[in-house]
């Protein structure tokens, strides 16, 4: 999906997108950064925060900065942070597949939600490596297809490409597929959410 497709598409859902899709991808955060073990000299970053509904989970003495590529979803981001006083938390309109931090810039980066979404997958794994520091770590929650999955599942997913445009996301998506330019040393991978439909992925930076 192109950029603008992608705004365009939260811009359509973000009035009502803590109510829906927030609450089914909830436990998936809180599962993630329970994992993530977040301490207060962590510097996080966190690709895709929407509408912020994740930092609740984050421990309030660590320093997080999400971004985003769709302002409607920031607004509300913004609007959480002021009304709930929520400390060491910020936000930036900004593209993850180009990054504006320099190199090495944090010990923890994160993606929620967000590879099967952005336009050139690779480029955002990239960029991950690139701003988090050598031997820092790399965590992914997305729904990755399998050849284990459900015939019907795969049917049905597969029939959703043609029309991925206006979904917003990418329904099928294996990660076989995926890896294969991500080139991720993955730690550990465990499923989470509604039916275990979505991945938790936790990967080493190895420089």
């Amino acid at each position: 999906m192109d950029p603008n497709s992608i705004i365009k598409s939260y811009k359509r859902v973000s009035a009502f997108y803590d109510l829906t899709f927030g609450q089914v991808f909830k436990p998936g955060q809180r599962a993630l950064i329970e994992k993530m073990h977040c301490s207060e000299s962590d510097r996080v970053l966190e690709i895709g925060i929407g509408t912020g509904s994740s930092f609740r989970y984050y421990p309030k003495k660590t320093n997080v900065v999400g971004i985003d590529i769709s302002p409607d979803m920031l607004d509300i981001a913004k609007k959480k942070i002021k009304k709930n006083n929520i400390p060491n938390k910020s936000i930036s309109l900004m593209d993850g597949e180009a990054l504006s931090f320099p190199d090495n810039s944090f010990n923890k980066v994160v993606a929620m939600y967000v590879v099967s979404v952005t336009q050139n997958p690779e480029k955002l794994i990239n960029e991950m490596k690139r701003v988090c520091k050598s031997n820092g770590d790399i965590y992914i929650v997305n729904h990755f297809s399998s050849e284990k999955d459900n015939f019907l599942i795969k049917v049905f997913e597969k029939s959703l490409m043609p029309v991925s445009k206006l979904l917003g996301w990418k329904p099928y998506f294996p990660f076989s597929d995926f890896n294969q330019y991500a080139k991720l040393d993955v730690r550990e991978i465990r499923k989470v959410n509604l039916f275990n439909y979505w991945n938790i992925i936790h990967a080493s930076n190895n420089k």
